[in-house]
């Protein structure tokens, strides 16, 4: 039986989050602009906490606890960020 190397497959899995948060991360760039223009300290305390937890991303425990490539895929740790 083939087996699969777990470590390979969660470390794509980080690159594949790097990627995907690079978009999300300009979006709030220019929403965190916006805020600043409008004064809006709360939005963008909120935007501020968002791109950490994007940043942060990659390190999730859960990618490090999954056992199966299947574990993987369901997570969609960057979509949980920017709902």
């Amino acid at each position: 039986m083939i087996g699969v190397n777990m470590n390979k497959a969660k470390e794509i899995w980080r690159n594949k989050i790097r990627a995907e948060r690079t978009a999300e991360l300009n979006k709030l760039d220019v929403e965190y602009m916006r805020a600043l223009e409008a004064e809006d300290s709360i939005k963008q305390a909120e935007i501020v906490v968002k791109k950490q937890a994007l940043r942060d991303a990659p390190s999730d425990e859960r990618i490090d606890n999954a056992n199966s490539p299947e574990e993987l895929k369901t997570l969609d740790i960057v979509k949980e960020i920017v709902s």
